[in-house]
């Protein structure tokens, strides 16, 4: 097992690296390049997370792109859902958020070494302004998940303290059942950066309606929490994303 994820982790990395780094447009195209442990990459479920700027002025270049090749993104049997947002607020960053959800790190891996992925992924600087792309392992610290294509996502970006790791986790438990009381929130997932890179930790919130986003996110306790965000990491950003329509891979 060691020796095959260590060829498929070796293919895509320098596959994509060399294909991105070859694009003319100027702008960081940021992954995570740490190989995980064996141990996580059989079974357990897998998010690639994209973060998009669109070029100044080319929102609408970017989504024509996107249609062009958006049925090659979604035809791979590896890939078990795609999802893409719009930032709520256009002037922050990023203005978009692509999800592409995976069985294994096995699967994302082959996923992302099929040529005709890996030439649209090489293509992708040429579309917009900065572009990251991040990892993550789904963790078991919420227990609120209503199926849906629910089209608010609220999104959290935490980097763990310095060491602080435990200590952090072990105030979200001290916290969760109050997170995932209020009946707004339909669902509420946390992930870990699958290689240790920043942001450190993911954690969706979703739900029905723009009015119930903000009225889970104004309830005095969930301000309370929100509040002790900066005490308990080195730094969060948060940001809430409107579904768009442009994958419908289940």
């Amino acid at each position: 097992m060691k020796s095959k994820l260590g060829s498929l982790f070796l293919i895509i990395s320098v596959t994509l690296m060399i294909g991105l780094t070859g694009c003319t447009s100027v702008q960081d195209v940021i992954f995570d390049s740490v190989q995980p442990e064996d141990s996580m990459v059989d079974a357990t479920p897998v998010k690639l997370v994209l973060l998009v700027d669109y070029p100044e002025g080319g929102k609408d270049a970017y989504i024509a792109w996107v249609q062009s090749v958006a049925a090659t993104l979604q035809a791979p049997e590896e890939v078990t859902r795609i999802r893409s947002y719009d930032n709520q607020d256009q002037t922050m960053s990023p203005n978009r958020l692509v999800e592409f959800e995976f069985d294994s790190y096995l699967d994302s891996a082959a996923y992302f070494n099929r040529p005709e992925i890996i030439e649209i992924m090489s293509d992708l600087p040429n579309h917009t302004s900065n572009s990251t792309i991040h990892t993550f392992i789904q963790r078991s610290d919420y227990a609120k998940a209503e199926e849906g294509n629910w089209p608010v996502k609220g999104v959290l970006l935490i980097n763990y303290p310095l060491g602080g790791k435990q200590a952090y986790l072990d105030w979200v438990d001290s916290v969760s059942s109050t997170l995932v009381g209020p009946s707004q929130l339909q669902s509420i997932a946390s992930y870990d950066n699958y290689y240790g890179g920043s942001p450190h930790r993911l954690v969706d919130f979703e739900y029905a309606s723009e009015e119930d986003a903000t009225t889970y996110e104004e309830l005095e306790e969930i301000q309370a929490i929100e509040d002790e965000l900066d005490v308990r990491t080195a730094g969060w950003e948060s940001h809430t994303f409107l579904l768009r329509s442009d994958y419908i891979n289940e």
